[in-house]
């Protein structure tokens, strides 16, 4: 079994004052029947002012293009003009691929998936929402054209630091289909991707820390552990996941 993947998709340019529907969900996109929603810490919009507002989300169970499909929802406003991030936050909690039948090394994980969104005329903004594992796009990422290369850098608490990438369609299989592109930042933390063809992409940056301990468990999960358990892990994982849409 493959992780799942945590992902926003939100309308990407909108006039100010306009009202949005933002989604988050968690599974494999090309495969609806395996979205779920998982324990979540919090949902978040960054204004053009710079301020950062708590969002109330809500389950949904069926969505035009995913059918029935548990997701979360909100509905946000574009007060000003200028540049937005909506961003969502897992709950941490720790896994192991051997779990799965694969090489056991429980790691504690930290997964955030972010949009940006431009409203009216407004200039284009700072579009770092101070994720721990933050990704930089070098130009907005809301105006991407197919065959266009997008230019990141990746930062780990406000330094650049050399992490893993990948970036894949929509419909692809992000885990196993041979056009998912994939491989690892420089040492600034800088890489870029080719958008080969219109629609929406994720754009997923992963970094590791060996950093060991004990997590006590906020939810159970299946047969693997309780809520309460006492969880030891080896290394602590950060991922972040970048919805862009491509015209």
């Amino acid at each position: 079994m493959t992780p799942h993947l945590l992902w926003v998709d939100v309308r990407d340019a909108a006039e100010e004052k306009t009202i949005l529907r933002a989604h988050s969900f968690f599974g494999h996109p090309s495969l609806a029947s395996s979205l779920y929603v998982p324990l979540m810490d919090g949902a978040y919009l960054c204004t053009p002012k710079g301020e950062r507002i708590n969002l109330e989300m809500k389950k949904g169970d069926w969505l035009a293009g995913y059918g029935h499909s548990a997701f979360l929802f909100t509905d946000i406003m574009l007060f000003w003009p200028g540049d937005y991030i909506f961003f969502v936050a897992r709950s941490p909690g720790v896994y192991d691929l051997g779990w799965h039948g694969g090489k056991s090394n429980p790691f504690l994980s930290y997964n955030f998936a972010k949009a940006v969104i431009h409203a009216g005329d407004g200039p284009a903004g700072n579009l770092d929402a101070g994720l721990p594992l933050e990704m930089i796009s070098e130009h907005a990422p809301y105006r991407l054209k197919e065959g266009e290369d997008l230019n990141i850098q990746v930062k780990y608490l406000g330094k650049p630091v050399k992490a893993s990438y990948n970036a894949s369609y929509w419909t692809w299989d992000e885990h196993g289909d041979p056009r998912v592109q994939r491989g690892e930042t420089k040492e600034d933390g800088k890489f870029n991707v080719n958008l080969s063809q219109s629609g929406l992409w994720f754009i997923n940056v992963g970094y590791s820390l060996p950093e060991a301990g004990i997590w006590k468990a906020t939810h159970s999960l299946g047969h693997f552990f309780n809520s309460g358990d006492m969880i030891q892990y080896n290394n602590t994982r950060y991922k972040t996941t970048l919805s862009v849409w491509v015209r």
